[in-house]
């Protein structure tokens, strides 16, 4: 049996920030119980563009995008874009050695 939800109204900015992958989500309440959850991410392609750098991963940020993140946009909060970039389902298959694609722009 298939669980129970329903949407809500509720702003999904009042629980992350405006650059989480969440941010533009919908807020359901999930089970009877009316538990708050996200609906289901999905990853959207992002386009290379002739602005994209690319790099090789080194064993200083081996396993943490959120470093590459920082250095390339000012932030942490970017790293998932990385990884979904370079079709990375978990920072794991962040190793060094791996030649990565840095987006310039995705929003």
């Amino acid at each position: 049996m298939a669980n129970y939800y329903e949407e809500t109204k509720i702003d999904p900015k009042q629980f992350v920030p405006p650059s989480s992958r969440y941010a533009d989500s919908k807020v359901i309440y999930y089970t009877e119980k009316k538990l708050l959850s996200f609906n289901t991410y999905k990853k959207t392609p992002i386009p290379t563009s002739a602005s994209d750098k690319y790099a090789v991963i080194t064993p200083g940020v081996e396993y943490r995008p959120d470093l590459v993140s920082q250095k390339s946009y000012g932030t942490v909060d970017f790293w998932w874009k990385i990884l979904e970039a370079n079709n990375m389902k978990d920072v794991w298959e962040f190793k060094s050695g791996v030649n990565i694609r840095i987006p310039n722009s995705f929003f």
